[in-house]
Order: structure tokens, then sequence, then C-alpha cells
């Protein structure tokens, strides 16, 4: 597969983060350095397939943006206000894409630890007749139960999927469902649902590498410590090669 035309990254980060219970928005909060939301946009501004990226963010951020923000803007990168909810935040993002661009991949502001081999893999898998999302086997078992928690059954994980992101579309395609969902008022937790909604497919690319949705602050102190850990790695590399 791969894309022939350009390749515009959507990186959506404008929810509120209610669970996370800091005072500035999740997505903002510091890790290893800088911004959390700074580690998922940075490996598609340097990443060879990627020719643009917008940041969705919640709308209050662009009235007074903080200095990180505002160089963005000044370095490119397109900053949207978000919606209500996810479905709106990512329609608006992908009102601002190109018209000229081929594939679009949306990806969650909270998966900082996004590589370029990611990336790379599900790129290079989609095409213009072609949605593929990111996603990783089940390796738990997996039980169904009832409303008062009794176990009924226990399902077979051999089909089973984790959805994750980046997940990359045709352009025209997911801004059009969209847009119809927008019209329907259809809500879903990500694009690969609403294209089912509308009986459109979407195909599973595996990655094994890490990539870790931060949704407590114990996850934050997680992706903390794994970036530590490769960056020691990276200097103990580099001394050893000298």
């Amino acid at each position: 597969m791969g894309a022939t035309g350009r390749t515009w990254a959507v990186v959506v980060a404008a929810g509120r983060a209610e669970r996370f219970g800091a005072q500035v928005p999740k997505q903002f909060a510091p890790l290893a350095g800088k911004p959390m939301v700074l580690w998922a946009v940075e490996p598609f501004r340097a990443h060879p397939s990627i020719d643009g990226v917008t940041l969705v963010v919640p709308g209050d951020s662009l009235q007074r943006p903080p200095e990180w923000l505002e160089r963005l803007r000044l370095d490119g990168v397109e900053l949207v206000a978000g919606g209500e909810e996810r479905t709106d935040s990512v329609r608006l993002g992908l009102e601002t894409v190109p018209a000229d661009v081929e594939l679009v991949a949306v990806h969650d502001g909270a998966r900082p630890l996004l590589t370029g081999a990611i990336i790379s893999r599900v790129v290079a898998a989609a095409g213009p007749d072609r949605s593929v999302i990111a996603a990783r086997r089940v390796a738990d078992t997996v039980k169904e139960v009832d409303e008062a928690g009794r176990v009924v059954r226990t399902v077979n994980r051999r089909r089973l999927w984790q959805a994750e992101t980046p997940q990359v579309f045709p352009r025209e395609l997911i801004l059009d469902v969209h847009r119809r969902a927008e019209t329907d008022g259809v809500r879903e937790t990500d694009c690969a649902a609403l294209l089912e909604r509308y009986g459109l497919e979407a195909t599973v690319v595996e990655i094994v590498d890490l990539n870790l949705k931060i949704t407590t602050p114990e996850d934050l102190e997680m992706a903390e410590a794994w970036l530590q850990r490769k960056e020691s790695a990276a200097r103990a590399e580099s001394s050893s090669s000298q």
C-alpha cells in the first residue's frame, strides 16, 4: 500500500480530562521537561511522510496561549479550538486539512510515546481506498459480565484487538463521515467506530511498541520513567560508540 499524495496529521488534545485531576489540562501536564502533547506532536513534525500537522486544543487555551503553544503556531502547526466531544474535535481538525492532502493520520494527544516507527507502519499500510488503525492483540483473558458483576462467559480473545492511534484514512472519506455524523448527531470514541456506523471498513495494523494512553497521574509517572530509561540507553549507546 502506501500513499503517493500528501499526508497530514491531526493531533486531538482538546479533552477536559476530568479523571486526571490536574489544575492544567492533562495534555498540557509536564512530561520529561515539556508539555505532554508536544511528545505526541513532534514525531509527526519530524517524520518525512507527514506534510503538516493540525493540533486541536481546548478553546480557552487559544485566547492567551502559553509560549510553547504560540511557538508551535509560528512554526507552522495549525491550531484549532476543539468541540464539546472528541468526535466534534476531530471534525474541526479535519476541516483545516488542505484539500490536496490524500491521507490523514488522527492521533490522540494523550499518547505521548508515539514513535516514528509507528507512524511509518500505519501510513505505509494506508492508501486512497484503505483505512487503517494502529492496534495490538488483546493478551489478557476477557470476561463478559452482567449488570450485577457476575461472569457470563469468557470471550475468545483470538479475534480481539485493542484499538489505538494513529488511525489513518483517506481525507475525503473521513471528513465526509464526520460531517454526516455531525448532521446525524452521532458520537463515537474513535474514528474507526464512525466508519463502522456507516458501513465502512478499517484494517488493523499490529504494533508492539509501547503506545501508552495517559489517563491517570500514575500513567504519567510510568511514561516519565520510560522516557528516562530510553534517554539513558541512548546516552550509553552514544558513549560506547565514541
